[in-house]
């Protein structure tokens, strides 16, 4: 599979400009803002319907524009296809494949992929936890694009609940506790299908990344990745990392409470990456 052209409309800094890839290999050369990044953008963008350098769609569409398109044809061994994201300044954003629309964005998922790298990526190793689990994240969405909605129903879940802890602070737990109970089965539920996932990926990435880093540091460095879940992970079942799930958050009931806040789950989770057994 490879990308055969890109078409942007009002996306960025242009207008209406077409791309055909035409060699095994594209490299782009050209002064500081003339687009490179922004084209390079586009295909991010067509692959996980994320941007690594803006969050708002509105950010992505040209000055005194409405909307921005990018559209992307696909060549396979055996297949065609045509990927279409509409971004809009007031409204949502909606795909389509081989001109059809396609309701759930999660169906768009997977039919590109594509590896962003960037000078942002060593935030990777300097930045917070959070930057991490982004990119697993959106690591995870291209092998497994239901993980998008998995995740997706977790932070509603994680947005509700912490919303209703912000309204009950300081009250004493014992009065809260059959709706608490309530809010604690969906995020145990929500949260273990994200933990699962996540920290079977780092297992997969793990040894692969290892082979990697032993080869470039000429084997003088041993490269660690581990998936540092705040709940033990060692429970082998479902049932059971559910169940050590609840009882962390019993314990934390109280602290949450009083800083009306979710503690304990996989938002609060750390991507370890140790080289010769020292933090990186």
């Amino acid at each position: 599979m490879y990308l055969k052209t890109l078409h942007l409309k009002q996306f960025r800094n242009y207008q209406n400009q077409k791309v055909e890839f035409t060699a095994a290999k594209t490299i782009l050369v050209g002064n500081n803002a003339q687009g490179k990044s922004n084209l390079l953008e586009a295909v991010e963008l067509l692959a996980t319907l994320r941007s690594h350098r803006m969050a708002r769609d509105r950010d992505l569409i040209k000055e005194g524009e409405s909307t921005a398109q990018i559209h992307g044809t696909l060549d396979r061994i055996h297949s065609h296809s045509d990927l279409t994201l509409t971004l809009r300044r007031h409204s949502r954003r909606s795909v389509a494949i081989n001109g059809v629309t396609v309701p759930r964005q999660m169906d768009f998922l997977g039919v590109l992929n594509a590896v962003e790298f960037s000078s942002l990526d060593l935030e990777l190793v300097r930045g917070s936890p959070e930057i991490r689990r982004n990119w697993l994240d959106t690591l995870l969405i291209q092998l497994e694009p239901v993980y998008a909605h998995i995740l997706h129903q977790y932070h509603q879940v994680l947005r509700q609940r912490n919303a209703f802890l912000k309204r009950y602070v300081n009250t004493p737990e014992k009065s809260l506790q059959s709706e608490l109970a309530i809010w604690d089965a969906q995020l145990v539920t929500a949260g273990t299908r994200v933990i699962i996932r996540r920290d079977r990926a780092i297992k997969r990435l793990s040894p692969i990344a290892s082979a990697w880093h032993a080869s470039i540091s000429g084997a003088s460095e041993v490269l660690e990745i581990n998936y540092a879940a705040n709940i033990p992970l060692e429970k082998t079942s479902p049932q059971e990392l559910q169940a050590a799930f609840f009882a962390k958050l019993q314990q934390r009931a109280v602290a949450e409470l009083h800083r009306g806040i979710t503690l304990v789950g996989p938002h609060r989770d750390e991507v370890e990456l140790i080289i010769n057994q020292t933090p990186a």
